[in-house]
């Protein structure tokens, strides 16, 4: 069976307990971007996600009730350029 191929944003939440520390880690997975023949903004949902996150965040803190603040910013992007094709070695 073929598994088709998504260009939208995911995000994955994964609570992690280590030696008593608790850390809340979200992964926003963005498959599939920049891989089309014409991928001039193929960066701008990724640009405009990034953004939301900031803005949401931002409103909240500068509103009255401040005490359940979800931190949802991107704090991190990592890009992985696929080894094969455009000269690049594994």
């Amino acid at each position: 069976e073929r598994i088709t191929q998504t260009v939208e944003i995911t995000k994955h939440v994964v609570d992690i307990e280590e030696k008593g520390v608790k850390l809340r880690l979200t992964i926003v997975d963005t498959p599939g971007f920049g891989d089309a023949v014409n991928n001039t903004e193929c960066w701008k949902p990724v640009a405009d996600y990034i953004d939301q996150q900031f803005e949401q965040y931002f409103r909240d803190e500068s509103g009255l009730n401040r005490k359940n603040i979800q931190d949802n910013r991107v704090h991190c992007c990592i890009y992985f350029i696929s080894p094969f094709g455009h000269g690049y070695g594994p």
